[in-house]
């Protein structure tokens, strides 16, 4: 089957959707350099049904509604490469892990270097949690995606979005109303997290 893609507007910027048949192959930033992720020509394909699901299950993210997702993965790469895009998988929401940690995980503590390596050229942004690998002093370090979206990714699993903000900002105009006697405004509700399994099929 063709490989086809769907774009989304995101509070990241504009990502494109890469499905290889029914499976997710690829989630790219708007400003991806053009050889990290190497893919064959594609079409576009607005209707194809697992772009369609990952960009609802995306949407649900960035809402503070899901901290996991339920799509099948079609990972094309190295044996090693697929160890380690593995490894991202099992990093829990709102956690991070250093490269050495990864490293170890995969059973090759000296693949440090490696392993940075292919975590840059992990084709599944977002859902194949790239984002919660930093390096062993705490720093970010580099983000295919960049720096600032990568902060913002961290936070938003930290619970300190625009979303949060927003309800501290309900919080500071319900302390001045009450010192003015006005009524409050609503504080709106946050909905729960969706909870699943996060699964991946690796290809050949």
């Amino acid at each position: 089957m063709t490989y086809a893609y769907k774009s989304m507007n995101s509070p990241v910027g504009e990502l494109k959707l890469v499905a290889n048949g029914n499976r997710l192959a690829a989630i790219l930033w708007e400003n991806d350099k053009p050889n990290r992720v190497r893919l064959p020509d594609m079409i576009e394909a607005n209707d194809r049904p697992v772009l369609i699901e990952t960009e609802r299950q995306l949407t649900e993210y960035f809402a503070g509604a899901r901290d996991r997702f339920e799509l099948e993965l079609d990972f094309q790469g190295t044996e090693f490469q697929k160890k380690v895009w593995a490894a991202l998988l099992t990093i829990p929401f709102g956690e991070t892990r250093s490269y050495s940690d990864i490293a170890s995980q995969i059973g090759n503590i000296n693949a440090v270097r490696a392993v940075g390596a292919a975590n840059g050229k992990n084709p599944i942004s977002i859902v194949a949690p790239c984002h919660r690998v930093i390096g062993a002093s705490g720093d970010l370090t580099g983000f295919a995606g960049g720096l600032a979206n990568k902060m913002f990714l961290l936070s938003l699993e930290a619970g300190q979005t625009s979303l949060e903000a927003a309800a501290n900002s309900v919080a500071a105009s319900t302390t001045a109303a009450a010192a003015v006697g006005r009524e409050p405004p609503a504080k709106p509700a946050r909905p729960a997290p969706a909870r699943g399994v996060q699964t991946s099929l690796f290809g050949n």
